[in-house]
């Protein structure tokens, strides 16, 4: 562990008090590493935000087992501005130990107000880089470079020709990783100050993946015509560019031409029509041109399946690494459906042994650090429960803004990005901001699904955990709970077909800020599916062709809705071992998983089916325990392959978390 997690972990003394009060008023004991490191010393740690559900923990997990004789030690955190240690009940403050931490400590010689903007997973490199390169203090616009160039490895200065810009943004948008709005803003005006960069539309590419994604695929068709057609090509297509700047780029310099492969192959970037020409389909630009689409489909696979092979993270990696690379590994999974008969032989049994070692290394990695995440503030989520307050933090500002959040239930990333290439086919306007979350585990719809929209971890609604009925007091609760009117709170829920455009139009009529929709369909399809993950692809795009997803989001955003785009979970193809036959004993009967209401009626079935993985998680009721099946296994008819959820893999636990904004 780092340093300076170090030297906040070390504060943790076992057996000095009871209870310990801890005002972190930067979310430092929100990291996953120190959440995971405070527990190991035999600390359990509560986050007071809220005085009714605190003291339901407090009462029901600690205080009854003092009562008792027993031993238990707590940490209270709370974020002072909101809350102080005054705030706090009584009973809980008169015998606490009292800690503060803060960036200030860590970081004293750099800018609080910028540090602030950053999330932990960058303190490590920004540690390291104080040390060794900031021995004086640091005012904001020298903070902002210090950051810039040490945590995420951008220079202005050196930026001076359009291969280096490209280069850059590309290296930001690929990762995925998210500059802080000051620091965007801060690299924007140095790049502005270079007058070769004077007509380039920095103020959307530098800040917006989809808008940079954008950009590009306007160009690579003006550059694959100049290749033949010379200067008269980028001059013909001109006039018809959405993004300001040059018509013509330079793909192939070396610094830019190393990203592009990745693109295609990612979807990224979209192919180009173009005949046989033997000269082009020997060297790099061959993966962006269709020489007939199967064989573009198939080299895309191919040179995706190489890298995905290379690039899989460890048990080490970031949640951030996972869920960038569940991005990729999705787009390989529509790539599986859509390959020719002789690719997908060719690769029959490649694939599933990437498959399987992908989900063996990700089980290796949630282990070792999925425990924390839920702990994480929902203005930066990285879970399905931080949906509702990541959706609050973008209201708090913006009072005249409206979100709708759609909930699709069960729509996996690449079910996504089939959906997706069909907005765009069907003309939707506009920019598609993509991002992941991870779901709940169990990934089944009555816990994961209740959370998403509880905006709450499953412990705090265990007499509801196992029901389906709840979703839409959970939503109107929350946002009850932070002062909006029955009015202003909408939701509905309807399987997904144009017949259901009027229940939504009813909903909208009310004039709502925040409006849930939840949609079936895709689980529906799902559960009876009998073609595997081919015929899941193609159902789900026959039914976006059908036209209903693109009239909802056009209605939406015509409306003035930003509209949040999720799932509860995602899905996996699986083969059965056979059904345990429990009776009564087992909660729930999921194909990928069995919830007990006690370990002891989860161990006959853990003894009986080999490679089965017992599950128990902090967020979840004291009275869970669950079963989960073993990769690509179903607790289902021997030998039956099916599509189901439930489980621990890439497929079932990281979810799509779309953004795409209103028409203004």
């Amino acid at each position: 562990m780092s340093e300076w997690r170090d030297e906040i972990v070390r504060r943790f003394v076992p057996r000095v008090a009871r209870i310990t009060a801890v005002s972190d008023p930067d979310g430092l004991l929100r990291d996953p590493a120190i959440f995971a490191a405070i527990e190991a010393r035999g600390f359990s740690i509560v986050q007071f935000e809220d005085s009714v559900l605190f003291r339901y923990d407090y009462e029901s997990r600690f205080r009854r087992i003092w009562d008792t004789g027993g031993e238990a030690e707590l940490v209270v955190v709370f974020k002072p501005g909101e809350h102080e240690f005054t705030t706090l009940p009584a009973d809980v403050l008169a015998n606490a130990r009292q800690l503060a931490f803060s960036l200030k400590d860590i970081f004293p010689k750099l800018s609080y107000d910028v540090l602030c903007q950053l999330e932990t997973l960058h303190f490590d490199a920004l540690h390291d880089a104080q040390k060794q390169h900031a021995p004086l203090p640091h005012d904001d616009a020298q903070t902002r470079s210090f950051v810039l160039r040490h945590v995420f490895g951008i220079e202005p200065t050196v930026i001076k020709s359009i291969p280096d810009l490209l280069r850059m943004l590309c290296q930001l948008h690929y990762s995925k990783t998210s500059l802080p709005p000051m620091l965007e803003a801060h690299l924007v005006s140095a790049l502005h100050g270079k007058s070769n960069f004077d007509d380039w539309p920095l103020g959307s590419i530098v800040p917006s993946r989809a808008s940079f994604w954008e950009f590009l695929n306007e160009r690579w068709p003006i550059f694959v015509s100049s290749m033949t057609a010379g200067e008269s090509a980028f001059r013909e297509h001109r006039t018809e560019l959405k993004h300001r700047g040059p018509a013509l780029l330079p793909f192939e310099h070396d610094d830019v031409r190393v990203y592009i492969g990745s693109l295609f192959e990612d979807g990224l970037l979209t192919p180009v029509e173009w005949g046989s020409t033997p000269e082009i389909e020997r060297n790099w630009k061959r993966v962006g041109l269709f020489g007939s689409r199967e064989e573009n489909t198939d080299l895309r696979f191919d040179e995706l399946l190489k890298h995905l092979r290379k690039e899989c993270p460890g048990k080490d990696s970031t949640p951030q690494n996972w869920l960038a690379y569940a991005y990729r590994y999705g787009r390989a999974n529509v790539l599986w459906t859509q390959i020719s008969p002789a690719a997908r032989s060719h690769f029959q049994n490649q694939f599933p042994a990437l498959r399987s070692h992908v989900n063996q290394q990700f089980y290796s990695w949630i282990l070792n650090q999925y425990s924390g995440l839920y702990n994480y503030p929902a203005s930066s989520p990285l879970m399905v429960h931080h949906i509702p307050g990541f959706i609050a933090h973008q209201l708090l500002n913006a009072p005249s803004r409206r979100v709708a959040f759609i909930l699709v239930d069960g729509l996996a990333i690449d079910q996504w990005l089939v959906l997706k290439e069909s907005l765009q086919k069907g003309g939707l306007p506009g920019v598609i901001e993509e991002n992941a979350l991870f779901a709940w585990i169990p990934t089944v719809t009555p816990i994961s699904r209740q959370a998403a929209f509880a905006g709450r971890i499953p412990r705090y609604f265990a007499d509801t955990l196992l029901r389906t009925d709840r979703d839409e007091a959970h939503w109107r609760q929350f946002w009850a709970d932070r002062g909006l009117t029955p009015n202003q709170i909408g939701f509905v829920s309807i399987p997904g077909d144009n017949a259901d455009l009027p229940a939504v139009e009813d909903a909208i009529s009310t004039q709502p800020r925040v409006l849930a929709i939840t949609l079936y369909k895709v689980d529906k399809i799902m559960h009876g599916m009998q073609l595997g993950s081919v015929g899941m692809s193609g159902q789900v795009r026959t039914w976006a062709e059908e036209g209903f997803p693109l009239k909802l989001l056009t209605r939406l955003r015509g409306q003035g809705f930003d509209v949040v785009i999720s799932a509860d979970h995602g899905n996996t193809e699986a083969v059965g071992i056979g059904s345990p036959q429990e009776g009564v004993l087992s909660d729930k009967r999921g194909e990928r998983c069995r919830i007990y209401p006690d370990p002891t009626l989860r161990a006959a079935c853990l003894a009986a089916y080999s490679g089965t993985q017992a599950w128990d998680h902090e967020g979840l009721p004291a009275n869970t325990s669950t079963l989960l099946a073993p990769d690509a296994q179903a607790f289902t008819q021997k030998g039956t392959t099916i599509l189901c959820h439930g489980g621990a893999t890439l497929e079932e636990v990281c979810v799509p978390f779309i953004h795409i904004p209103a028409q203004r």
